[in-house]
C-alpha cells in the first residue's frame, strides 16, 4: 500500500529485470508524484557557442491544462505509466530483496527534484489538479545517467505509431454518453450508410481504402469539419458532459444550440440537405470517378463547410432546410465553376489550407455571402 509518514514516501516496488538494467514498477498518489517531479527540458545554457542541455521538448501549457479539465471528470483514468529516473541521495530507506523475492518498499524523501521525468511531463504537470485518491502507475530507473534517460525518451517518442484518427472517431460509436466526437461520428456513420445521402459510401470511416468506401474522405477529416459547426473546443465540452455539466453558451458556431439542446437530428438535417444541394448542383464533379475533381476530397469539403459556416450564421438554418430558398442560392453559380479554370480540380485549387482559402472565398463572393446583411 502506497503510504505517507511526514516527509517521506513509501511505495511497494516490483523489480522488472532489463538489459539497461533494473527498473521498479509501483504505484504513486498523483499529488506525492507532483511533489518530487522535475523535467529535464531542452534549453539553450550558453550563446558563446550554441550549447543545449536537457532533452525534453518544452512544457505546452494547453495541453497540461485540457489533462487537468480532464482529471476532474467523474471517469477519468490513467492508465500508463510515467517513466522516471529515482536519485538515489533522496532514498531514505530501501528493503532488501529477500532470496529470490522481487516486491521490496523504497522510502522516498519527500523533496522537490528527487525524480526526473523521463516520458509523461504533462500528466505529471497536471497532477496538482488530480482528486486525493488518484494514484498513477510509475516505473522506476535509480541514478540514470542523463544521456541514457535522453535515449530512452527518445526512443519511446520516435517509434510510438498515433492512433488512426478516423478510428479514434469510430471508437467514441461505443460511448453511453454524448460527446461532439459522438455526434460527429453518429452523423457520418448515418451519411455514410443510407441511400440517398450525398455521401453514400464515400467516407473512409477507417481512415483508409476498404470494399464499402468508394471515396477519399476520411471520417475524421469529416467530423473535424462538422464540429466546427458546434463547438470551438470539443474536449472541454466532453469533459463537462461527463461531469454532468451544460455545454458552454458562446456565439460564432451556427448550430451551437442544437447541440447543447441535444438536437444532433436538426445537425445531420443541415448537413445532410446543404451537401444535397452541393451534389445536385455540380453532380459530374462530385460523381467524378476520374480522381481529377477535389469537390469530395479534402480541399473542397473543408472550403465547403466553411461556406455552410457563414450561410447559417447569416441567414440561419431555415435557409439552408428549405429546397426553393437554396436552391436560388446555388442555381445562378452552376456554370461558374464548370470552366476550366474555375472547375473543382487540383490546378484550380491545390491541396492545404491556401486551396481551401481560395475556394472558399471564391465560393462566399458568388453566393453573396459575404457581405452583411
Amino acid at each position: 500500500m502506497v503510504g505517507t509518514e511526514g516527509n517521506a514516501i513509501k511505495i511497494p516496488v516490483i523489480r522488472v529485470r532489463q538489459p539497461i538494467g533494473d527498473l521498479y514498477v509501483g504505484v504513486l498518489r498523483g499529488k506525492d508524484l507532483y511533489d518530487i517531479a522535475k523535467v529535464d527540458r531542452l534549453r539553450l545554457e550558453s550563446l558563446e557557442i550554441p550549447k543545449y542541455a536537457g532533452f525534453q521538448r518544452a512544457l505546452v501549457p494547453q495541453r497540461v491544462a485540457a489533462i487537468r479539465d480532464y482529471l476532474r471528470t467523474p471517469n477519468s483514468t490513467l492508465p500508463n505509466a510515467i517513466i522516471m529516473s529515482l536519485d538515489s541521495e533522496h532514498i531514505l530507506n530501501w528493503q532488501d530483496f529477500q532470496d529470490d523475492a522481487t516486491v521490496t518498499t523504497l522510502e522516498i524523501e519527500r523533496v522537490p527534484e528527487a525524480a526526473t521525468i523521463i516520458d509523461g511531463q504533462h500528466r505529471a504537470a497536471a497532477l496538482d489538479a488530480a482528486p486525493p485518491e488518484l494514484e498513477v502507475i510509475v516505473s522506476i530507473f535509480v541514478d540514470l545517467e542523463m544521456v541514457e534517460q535522453a535515449a530512452i525518451f527518445a526512443k519511446i517518442n520516435s517509434t510510438q505509431k498515433a492512433v488512426n484518427p478516423s478510428i479514434a472517431f469510430q471508437l467514441f460509436g461505443y460511448a453511453e454518453g454524448r460527446s461532439p466526437q459522438k455526434t460527429a461520428h453518429e452523423i457520418a456513420s448515418t451519411l455514410d450508410t443510407t441511400r440517398g445521402s450525398p455521401f453514400y459510401r464515400m467516407l473512409r470511416m477507417l481512415g483508409t481504402k476498404d470494399a464499402w468506401s468508394a471515396g477519399t474522405l476520411s471520417q475524421s477529416t469529416f467530423a473535424k469539419g462538422i464540429m466546427r459547426l458546434y463547438t470551438r473546443d470539443y474536449r472541454s465540452d466532453e469533459n463537462r458532459l461527463l461531469r454532468g455539466e451544460p455545454p458552454e453558451t458562446y456565439s460564432g458556431y451556427p448550430l451551437r444550440e442544437a447541440f447543447k439542446k441535444g438536437d444532433d437530428g436538426l445537425i445531420l438535417q443541415v448537413v445532410w440537405r446543404f451537401f444535397f444541394h452541393v451534389a445536385q448542383s455540380w453532380h459530374d464533379q462530385w460523381f467524378d470517378q476520374s480522381g481529377e475533381s477535389i469537390l469530395t476530397k479534402t480541399t473542397g469539403f473543408n472550403a465547403f463547410l466553411e461556406v455552410l459556416r457563414s450561410w447559417l450564421r447569416l441567414e440561419g438554418v431555415e435557409s439552408v432546410l428549405d429546397d426553393n430558398l437554396a436552391r436560388a442560392r446555388f442555381d445562378p453559380i452552376v456554370q461558374d465553376f464548370t470552366h476550366p479554370n474555375t472547375r473543382f480540380i487540383r490546378m484550380n485549387y491545390p491541396a492545404g489550407h491556401q486551396g481551401v482559402v481560395t475556394l472558399r472565398d471564391a465560393l462566399l463572393r458568388e453566393l453573396r455571402l459575404d457581405e452583411p446583411t
